[in-house]
């Protein structure tokens, strides 16, 4: 008990730092919306600044040099908010992110080319006697950052609860807006707080580097990854629940050391090295997982993320990147190796095209996946004595299989949640398998040799013949970057990008969002793992340290400032990698890694797409490529199919029967029974707040009912999924419409009349094919008049237009029963007359059951074969719209005056 004791104060010291660290996150995250993963950054040139130029080299006080520190990360915060994240306000979050991890890079490598990569070991500076507690010894010093991080959390939530700029900051952060309208600034809280956050940062960095040491890289990402678990922890919210996330991890980490040498015989491992620092990890995972939910909920709204390409293969330019390259190869030298790097790092961008640029899932530990590959292919080559195919083949798998697990949270969270489990989950895989000599293999060396390399009985051993191993790494990224280019254009990239943009909308088309995130990091894991192999086997022992988070984060970096939706912006965020061509061209790692960060600012600034789509922007504004590209979009959108449709659909009733939703301690459906035959429109109608759209989200699975039963035809569905449901001819539209805005009409039409098996998420990589709509999906198109749109984007029509697509989308494979929640809001009159003969259409022609949600009462009664009444959950009246007319509490409440009642029922 006393050494459990001991090492719980020591984890203290550490905890506290982590804390204070945390709270300038919340606070940053409180005022501006955005988690600043820069935050270990700021505080390590806090920490330079103080303890190394003002101490050490010009012999100033602690007390000064801290004060001066301390207003130097403070304006390092004040300067980002105000020249970059001012002007990003707007931007998606991926943007945002990613600028933040533009100013880790630049401030790192700033660092580390002002005063080197070497560690520096830091002596405590605050009193460090000693006092027996008992038996335990308890430290000064420990004592003082315990204090320092309770008094800063004490102040803050006193700041933030009782000031009238700590409430405006509160408000801010729960409705910017409404902020706004009471005459606060929001640009001015957020400055106030990124400079506050930036000196709690100095601050936290110059108290933790005693604990830690100096070391650019290493200080960044280990008081960045605890830092986010104990603002995890606090919710990115409460300053009480962050100090106590931070203290126990702190103690955690201290106590996983204690019980280290226990742990190892446990698992039968020689040695077992980085577990203390597995514990951030775990605690991000478990509390993502636990809070997490599988689908957003309906206040959910999805921001755009960066502009997609279109996945075109334009064959001149292929050949003529080939030709070059294999010009540069054939040179030799220098320019040979940096050519190798740079065509890895492609296929490690290509990863992170298509996890984050086509999938939405935002990934930190892509080189440290990469590594794995990596550390398979060295092993198996270097000792199993393999050649290079079957080597690479069975780690690409393993690889994949890992990627699968890597994905088991992204079914639980996303966006920079998702970013943080990823950072934690890299970096423990760097701490416990890259420094353990028992996985890398060689235990002097810490890594196994390959002396040689064999590809179909041919020598391509990079130390002998560079140019092979170059030319090996040429034809990988050639037939990578065609596979995600086919990707793009194929029914799997549609449901990728579906699930990007809007998960609810993709669920309710019967696409697997779970599937989908797991096919997204299966196939990046895969591709991540070929760059690794490509990037660790050209030198004759596979060296780890490229294979850090810092280089997957650097990664990032690079695919924003590509173009994350681009096969061609990897390429070209791929020259700014380190050693690769523009690193060569520069004659420094460092000086590159620097100016990698400053143009990916620069580039956010001006066009948050990256430089992809600044270039093909710039091509189309060319007169005859313009024309060229006219002619091609106006063949590719002429996708309707010839065949008639079969002209009704499989007739399928649904039955609901007592469904009951609660949320919390209210009511919010209460025992509600709906019969929808085939051929029939039943309406559901009720006052604003009555339940009518929870009744849908109810039926068509996005809410959990606490009681009740759904049948669709014979089969019970109610503990169905939500694409389940879909797949067995059950669909809705949306009242918020939720189209995939980043795609044309006819590629969201597609995706909600796409079949496909399994075989084609491997097939589409090889060869996508041509689909036209399917004669379902075709006679909806013609109905609704949307053959002229179908190649525009959603965001360039009239709203009434685009609600009609999200009807279209709806319906397009010909479900059974659909659910129509409001769909004649914003049409015009003419709009609103088509779209009531399309409803009957579906009934009565189609034989399709409908519940329509409508407050148009003239389109209710003249459309519904039944209407049900609801009012606070509750069914208040069912029957035929004349039965409904002639109700008194029903006309009275609903309907209006007898006469507007007659009027609508004409």
């Amino acid at each position: 008990m006393t050494e459990f004791l001991q090492f719980a104060i020591l984890g203290l010291g550490a905890g506290s730092a982590y804390a204070l660290l945390a709270q300038g996150i919340v606070l940053v995250y409180r005022g501006s919306g955005v988690v600043n993963f820069a935050q270990g950054a700021i505080a390590m040139v806090g920490a330079y600044i103080c303890l190394e130029t003002l101490r050490r080299d010009h012999d100033w006080g602690l007390l000064p040099a801290f004060l001066v520190a301390v207003v130097v990360a403070g304006l390092i915060g004040l300067a980002f908010q105000l020249l970059v994240l001012r002007w990003l306000a707007n931007a998606a979050p991926i943007v945002r992110l990613a600028a933040t991890l533009g100013l880790m890079v630049i401030l790192q490598a700033g660092v580390q080319q002002y005063y080197g990569s070497t560690s520096i070991r830091v002596r405590t500076f605050l009193p460090d006697e000693a006092y027996r507690w008992g038996g335990v010894v308890v430290q000064q010093d420990r004592m003082i950052l315990l204090g320092i991080a309770v008094a800063s959390t004490a102040a803050l939530w006193a700041w933030t609860k009782f000031t009238r700029v700590g409430l405006a900051i509160t408000a801010a952060a729960e409705h910017e807006r409404a902020a706004a309208a009471l005459g606060w600034s929001p640009q001015r809280l957020a400055a106030l707080t990124w400079t506050v956050g930036g000196a709690l940062a100095g601050a936290a960095g110059i108290l933790v580097a005693p604990l830690t040491g100096l070391t650019p890289s290493a200080f960044v990402v280990i008081v960045t990854v605890s830092a986010l678990a104990a603002a995890l922890l606090g919710g990115f919210r409460s300053f009480p629940l962050t100090l106590l996330g931070g203290l126990l991890l702190g103690v955690g980490e201290s106590l996983v050391v204690l019980y280290q040498e226990d742990l190892r015989d446990l698992l039968g491992m020689e040695t077992l090295t980085g577990i203390n620092r597995a514990v951030p990890f775990l605690v991000i995972l478990v509390v993502l997982v636990v809070r997490g939910k599988g689908l957003p909920l309906r206040s959910h709204v999805s921001e755009r993320l960066p502009t997609l390409g279109s996945g075109e293969i334009r064959w001149p330019l292929v050949v003529l990147g080939i030709l070059v390259a294999v010009g540069v190869i054939l040179s030799g030298g220098d320019w040979l190796r940096s050519l190798t790097l740079t065509l890895a790092a492609a296929v490690f961008l290509l990863s992170i095209v298509v996890l984050t640029g086509y999938a939405g899932q935002l990934s930190l530990a892509q080189y440290t996946v990469g590594g794995l590959g990596a550390l398979f292919a060295a092993r198996l080559v270097g000792e199993a004595g393999w050649s290079l195919i079957p080597a690479a083949l069975v780690s690409v798998l393993a690889v994949i299989a890992i990627g699968v697990v890597f994905a088991l949270p992204a079914l639980r969270t996303r966006g920079v949640n998702l970013a943080v489990v990823t950072l934690g989950l890299g970096f423990t895989i760097q701490e416990m398998v890259f420094n353990n000599p028992t996985f890398t293999g060689d235990k002097l060396e810490g890594s196994v040799k390959i002396h040689r390399l064999s590809l179909f009985g041919l020598d391509v051993t990079p130390s002998v013949h560079p140019e092979r191993w170059a030319t090996v790494c040429l034809v990988a990224l050639v037939v990578c970057g065609l596979m995600v280019a086919n990707l793009r254009r194929s029914r799997t990239g549609r449901r990728l990008i579906a699930v990007r943009t809007n998960e609810r909308a993709a669920a309710s088309l019967g696409i697997s969002v779970f599937g989908v995130k797991i096919y997204a990091f299966a196939l990046a894991s895969g591709l991540a793992a070929v760059a690794g192999i490509l990037l660790g086997l050209r030198n004759t022992a596979v060296t780890y340290l490229e294979f850090n988070v810092f280089a997957s984060i650097n990664a990032v970096v690079q695919a924003v400032t590509g173009g994350l939706g681009f096969v061609t912006g990897s390429l070209i965020g791929s020259l700014m990698a380190p050693g690769a061509l523009f690193s060569r061209l520069l004659s420094g790692l460092a000086i590159a890694a620097l100016l990698g960060g400053v143009i990916l600012i620069v580039t956010l600034l001006t066009n948050q797409n990256g430089i992809a789509d600044m270039i093909s922007r710039g091509i189309r504004k060319v007169p005859w490529r313009g024309a060229l590209a006219t002619r091609r979009t106006q063949g590719r959108g002429q996708e309707l199919s010839a065949e008639s449709p079969t002209g009704s659909v499989t007739p399928t009733p649904l039955a609901v029967r007592g469904l009951t939703v609660r949320f919390g301690g209210v009511t919010a459906v209460d025992g509600v029974d709906l019969d929808i035959a085939p051929g029939q429109v039943v309406g559901l109608i009720g006052p604003n707040g009555a339940g009518k759209t929870t009744v849908i989200d109810a039926i068509t699975g996005f809410v959990s009912p606490t009681s009740g039963q759904l049948t669709l035809g014979d089969q019970d569905i109610t503990d169905w999924s939500t694409a389940r449901r879909s797949k067995g001819g059950l669909r809705r539209s949306f009242q918020s419409l939720e189209l995939f805005e980043d795609v044309t009409v006819g590629e969201n039409i597609h995706a909600g009349a796409d079949e496909s098996t399994w075989r084609t998420w491997l097939t589409d990589l090889v060869r996508p094919g041509r689909h036209p709509l399917s004669p379902s999906a075709s006679t909806v198109v013609r109905d609704f008049e949307l053959e002229k749109d179908l190649d525009v984007l959603p965001s360039e029509l009239s709203y009434g237009r685009r609600r009609l697509v999200g009807i279209a989308r709806a319906v397009a494979s010909a479900p059974s029963v659909i659910l129509l929640d409001e769909p004649a809001a914003g049409l015009d009159d003419a709009e609103g007359r088509e779209l009531a003969v399309a409803i009957r259409h579906l009934a009565v022609q189609r034989g399709a059951g409908v519940l329509l949600i409508e407050h148009d009462m003239g389109l209710v009664m003249s459309t519904c074969d039944r209407i049900v009444v609801l009012e606070a959950g509750r069914v208040i009246a069912a029957g035929t719209p004349d039965e409904i007319a002639a109700s008194s509490a029903v006309r009275d409440a609903y309907l209006g005056t007898e006469d507007e009642t007659t009027e609508a029922t004409r």
